[in-house]
């Protein structure tokens, strides 16, 4: 049957005012009435999609974009944070970028910098990366604070990412070792989130269609207001247990054949064959009151596949949880979970006395 000219015009009328109302949401959104929507455009800034392998059949990996800076603003958490990064993508762990300082050593007044100092590489995922403070506050910045107040010689880089789980710190650290020879040694800062993105990435290692649609949300949750707006709904109102909590558990976490044993035990392997000298260090994970929380059946599960990989383990746990008892204070940021710029200080503290 074909179709009458009173349809034709209704339907033309109507994808009209549909796009009409899309462009005006689009608009509206990206006003100050929506802090939410705000703050994940922009937060967007500092994320970029990679292909490691240059084609569309290799995993799209999440990368910080180069030559960032940043003042982000979360409205949920109530949370200011400024974040640079240098033209490698890296966060910046001083106040000038590494290969500036390195380049012109007398401009940065920090004559610790040299062509060939050592390097100390700080590996992970949010944590790690520093998420929701600003780059001083990071344990990287803090790590390379202590190291010059000592006059050492060394040079912290921040190589975490977010939402990267062992199979994708192991990409990571595959594209960094094309440009950087391995460092004098390289700390692994584990969070519990690397157990549910162990299933991630497996999935994305056998799923084209995973791949494409990974490609189309970071796309539409880049450029669009909308997509976002729905995104902060879906995550609002879904049933989840809370972000970066403790993985309860009454008995074995991983089993055999678990991704996320497999995932560990391939990155320690990997490690020791390009002969990265590897640290893995263990934090305590908050509880539902933000309480630090010692030794989860997780984290020692993880911390024997270490010890029989034959990988060196910088158990933080007991000195992070007595030092929360005898100061105190908070050490994790609120409504959140993460370390907070007092407990980064912390850690950075621990870490440089196991540096040799």
């Amino acid at each position: 049957m074909r179709e009458g000219p009173y349809y034709r015009k209704f339907r033309f009328h109507f994808l009209l005012y549909s796009i009409f109302l899309f462009l005006l949401l689009e608009i509206l959104l990206r006003l100050p009435y929506f802090p939410s929507v705000q703050f994940r455009l922009e937060d967007k800034k500092l994320h970029c999609l990679v292909e490691t392998s240059g084609n569309l059949f290799s995993i799209p990996w999440m990368r910080l974009c180069p030559n960032q800076n940043l003042d982000l603003f979360h409205p949920e958490k109530n949370i200011r944070y400024h974040v640079s990064t240098d033209i490698r993508g890296e966060r910046l762990t001083s106040a000038v970028s590494i290969d500036d300082a390195r380049s012109n050593a007398e401009s940065t007044g920090r004559s610790s910098y040299k062509t060939d100092a050592p390097e100390i590489w700080i590996l992970g995922d949010s944590v790690a990366l520093g998420y929701l403070v600003s780059d001083q506050e990071s344990l990287p910045w803090a790590l390379q604070n202590e190291l010059i107040n000592d006059k050492k010689t060394e040079i912290v880089r921040n190589l975490g990412v977010d939402a990267l789980g062992s199979f994708g710190i192991q990409e990571r650290l595959e594209e960094v070792l094309k440009t950087s020879p391995p460092p004098k040694v390289a700390y692994w800062i584990y969070h519990i989130s690397d157990f549910t993105d162990s299933y991630r990435e497996l999935a994305l290692q056998n799923s084209g269609t995973k791949k494409t649609l990974v490609r189309i949300s970071y796309f539409l949750s880049k450029y669009s207001a909308i997509f976002n707006a729905c995104k902060i709904v879906y995550e609002k109102y879904k049933p989840e247990s809370g972000e970066n909590l403790v993985i309860p558990s009454s008995g074995s976490v991983l089993g055999p054949d678990h991704p996320h044993r497999k995932a560990a035990i391939s990155f320690f392997e990997f490690t020791k064959e390009k002969k990265i000298p590897l640290v893995l260090v263990f934090l305590p994970e908050p509880n539902e009151k933000y309480e630090p929380v010692v030794d989860s059946a997780l984290v020692k599960e993880v911390r024997q596949i270490a010890i029989d990989s034959k990988i060196p383990v910088l158990d933080l746990q007991q000195s992070i949880y007595d030092y929360w008892k005898k100061n105190n204070q908070e050490i994790f940021l609120p409504k959140d979970g993460h370390p907070n710029p007092a407990l980064y200080r912390f850690i950075a503290s621990e870490i440089k006395k196991d540096i040799h």
